[in-house]
């Protein structure tokens, strides 16, 4: 980490980095830095050469703004959205000038177009592996491109104008590895920056203990506790199962940004560490990062979900106390788990059929806390532009279901997250390589008349086993290291201590069946699964693909569904599906007309085996007379629960007795009519399965396809197998 900050000071130094480099070259500075020990995440550092062309990406006017709804409703989607300002500039005669622009409505057509418009095709004299072989895009993403990836639209949107992404032209970088600390160049033939840096140079400014200055924040500890409670009655109405909510602090810098990147690097090393600076855009982020979104390495896509927080150990002894505790914590692990089920699902939905699996479970311990990560892995059948659109933002620092919890944190936080939570990241336009942070543990530093200021973010997840107190000390020890850099004083009382990873025993996907199905346009001979804006519909898809069966998902709860429900329902069995799976998903199963109409058909005959999950087990106990409560023991989400099945139905396969099966939901399903229905398993006074009398019917509340269900695709199989009687 020190020899990449002495090499950018050399580069500095030299003139050939920063604003006061060669006349020829723009002022833009662009760092990717993996700071701490050498592990499986930090391994290379990028310094991009000032780059002389780049896109900006701004928000629109909104021509109709969003009615104002809390999270406790639920959200209105968008039918479109107004189109983003795109605006490709070069560096000509010492300013940045507009060559050519556009409006656009779609965020993966658009870096798509930006490769083919802004990259040279001449390549690196000297490529190295696992890195571009020519000129490649590096930039950042604002989180409120959130607009334009999930189908809704904000009701506290930034201001006309604001920035949403800045991608520069990498025509040139130095690559520094984090093991050797060598240094390779990445150029045209012929080119000569980087060669009189002076990398033995460490020039430092505002040496010393800043002086402390108290920031301002956007929510009090008793606002901070009031938004916890908010989000725990909507956990409790069914609205969704975890949201994050992120508090604001602002305040001036007691140094220079430089400097205080320099510091925010000594005491908080982190493997996505990153510094840029636009200075005619005002832009400037420092991060200190440890959460990678997503990296691709010949084709193979990783993401690393962080979910679950402890505080760090004074000595080695409580260290240890506090890690075993962190893994054994069930609401902390339950959580973590419901990110990984979130992360195979964003992945399954890009990812080839069968090829999504867990392949690491860490504790990885950072300055101030350690979290619970796991690396989720799978083979990708789309461009890299669409792999990050279709998993940014990131759930764990929105929550699940995404579209639903992307409303309730606009609703609750009431102003644009920009920057925070959002993305820095390089692609190859070649398709094979590319890595994405999240932008967590950030600086967003803007100058003003009277200096620097800078506004620093953190938050948590919230679930319905959320403490507040706790969760509010916890939003303190990740800011505590952003604080101290920023002379803003002793956020918390955490304990600092150095970057440690320690592997945990990985969970075992399921068995595949002797062949592996795939995705179908149509429904004809293939499964229809309808998805109700959950974020687990595409973990179904692949459980039952690698189960040996096609699988076509509709959208259930979109514009054209909702607008037009008895046709879309027609339109969608007259394709002749095998089976039909109506899918979970947040709110009551009267909210998604489509599947209610399946339902109530499925109940009356004449449809091919059906089965429901969670909201789709709701939907067919209210179809048949039943009602849907709120769980009077409260909710459970994320977690293992035994359930006790009678061996008909779905668990006619399996052994007498018990089998365990992750929850996810706070609405439970009573007073069925045992004509239409019946109940074959239950988990206490939770009813956990429901069969008809001829077996073609089937719902299940918990959710066979999550990683915590051991013996879910075995209850999937007796479904897809028709061996119900």
């Amino acid at each position: 980490m020190q020899t990449v900050l002495q090499i950018v000071n050399g580069l500095r130094q030299a003139g050939e980095l920063g604003p006061d480099g060669a006349p020829t070259a723009s002022p833009d500075e662009v760092l990717l830095l993996s700071g701490g020990p050498a592990s499986h995440h930090a391994r290379h550092s990028l310094i991009v050469q000032p780059p002389v062309r780049r896109a900006v990406l701004r928000q629109p006017t909104i021509v109709q703004r969003l009615e104002q709804r809390s999270i406790l409703e639920e959200p209105v989607l968008r039918p479109t959205a107004d189109p983003f300002l795109v605006d490709v500039q070069q560096w000509e005669q010492g300013a940045w000038r507009s060559v050519s622009g556009w409006e656009s409505l779609d965020l993966e057509l658009t870096l798509a177009r930006l490769e083919a418009e802004m990259l040279g095709v001449e390549p690196f004299q000297n490529p190295l592996e696992a890195w571009p072989s020519r000129p490649f895009l590096a930039g950042s993403f604002a989180y409120d491109l959130v607009q334009w990836t999930q189908p809704l639209s904000l009701q506290h949107p930034p201001s006309p104008g604001s920035v949403l992404a800045v991608l520069w032209e990498v025509r040139g970088a130095l690559v520094v590895d984090q093991r050797s600390n060598s240094v390779h160049r990445l150029c045209a033939a012929g080119a000569t920056w980087g060669d009189n840096a002076n990398f033995t140079v460490d020039k430092r400014r505002n040496e010393g203990a800043p002086p402390r200055q108290k920031p301002s924040s956007s929510m009090d500890d008793e606002a901070h506790e009031a938004a916890i409670e908010v989000i725990r009655q909507a956990i409790v109405r069914g609205r969704m199962y975890q949201m994050n909510v992120g508090r604001r602090w602002s305040g001036p810098l007691a140094a220079e940004p430089w400097a205080v990147f320099e510091r925010l690097q000594e005491s908080n090393p982190a493997p996505f560490a990153a510094w840029v600076n636009a200075p005619d855009l005002d832009h400037m982020l420092l991060s200190s990062s440890p959460e990678s979104l997503l990296r691709v390495e010949r084709g193979r896509a990783m993401a690393s979900p962080i979910k679950g927080s402890y505080p760090r150990g004074a000595d080695p002894l409580e260290e240890e106390a506090l890690r075993r505790a962190l893994v054994n914590d069930a609401k902390e692990t339950a959580e973590h788990r419901m990110l990984v089920d979130l992360m195979r699902n964003d992945l399954g939905a890009i990812a080839v059929p069968g090829s999504v699996d867990v392949q690491r479970y860490d504790v990885e311990a950072y300055a101030t806390v350690q979290h619970l990560v796991s690396q989720v892995g799978a083979d990708l059948e789309v461009p890299l532009t669409k792999a990050f659109t279709s998993v940014f933002p990131g759930g764990s620092i929105t929550g699940c279901p995404r579209t639903v919890v992307c409303a309730g944190i606009d609703a609750l936080e009431a102003e644009p997250r920009r920057f925070w939570c959002g993305s820095i990241g390089w692609w190859d336009p070649d398709g094979t390589q590319g890595s994405w942070s999240i932008l967590i543990r950030t600086m967003q530093v803007q100058r003003t008349s009277s200096g620097w200021r800078a506004d620093v973010h953190a938050g948590g997840g919230i679930t319905i086993a959320s403490h507040a107190p706790r969760e509010i000390e916890e939003t303190w020890w990740k800011a505590a290291p952003l604080f101290a850099a920023a002379g803003w004083g002793d956020a918390g009382s955490a304990t600092a201590g150095t970057l440690r990873i320690t592997p945990m025993a990985a969970p075992r996907g399921p068995p595949s069946g002797p062949r592996c199905g795939r995705r179908r346009s149509s429904p004809q001979g293939a499964v229809l699964l309808v998805d109700n804006l959950d974020s687990f519909t595409h973990n179904i898809a692949h459980a039952v693909m690698m189960l040996g069966h096609d699988v076509h998902v509709v959208q259930g709860r979109g514009h054209e569904a909702l607008a037009n429900p008895v046709g879309t329902v027609e339109a969608w069995l007259s394709g002749e599906p095998t089976h039909v799976i109506l899918g979970p998903g947040p709110g009551r199963p009267e909210e998604a007309t489509p599947t209610m109409l399946i339902a109530e058909q499925a109940l009356r005959g004449g449809l091919p085996p059906a089965l429901g999950i969670c909201l789709g087990h709701q939907a067919l106990a209210l179809a048949a007379g039943g009602r849907v409560v709120e769980d009077p023991a409260g909710p459970v989400h994320g977690q293992p629960v035994q359930v006790l099945h009678d061996g008909t139905g779905l668990f006619a396969g399996l052994a007498a007795g018990e089998l365990s099966m992750v929850r996810y939901n706070s609405l439970i399903v009573t007073g069925l009519n045992s004509h239409l229905l019946r109940t074959n398993a239950r988990a206490g006074h939770v009813t956990m399965g429901i069969t008809n009398a001829n077996a073609t019917v089937h719902g299940v509340q918990g959710h066979p396809e999550s990683i915590g269900s051991l013996e879910g695709d075995a209850v999937l199989r007796a479904f897809l197998d028709a061996a119900h009687a």
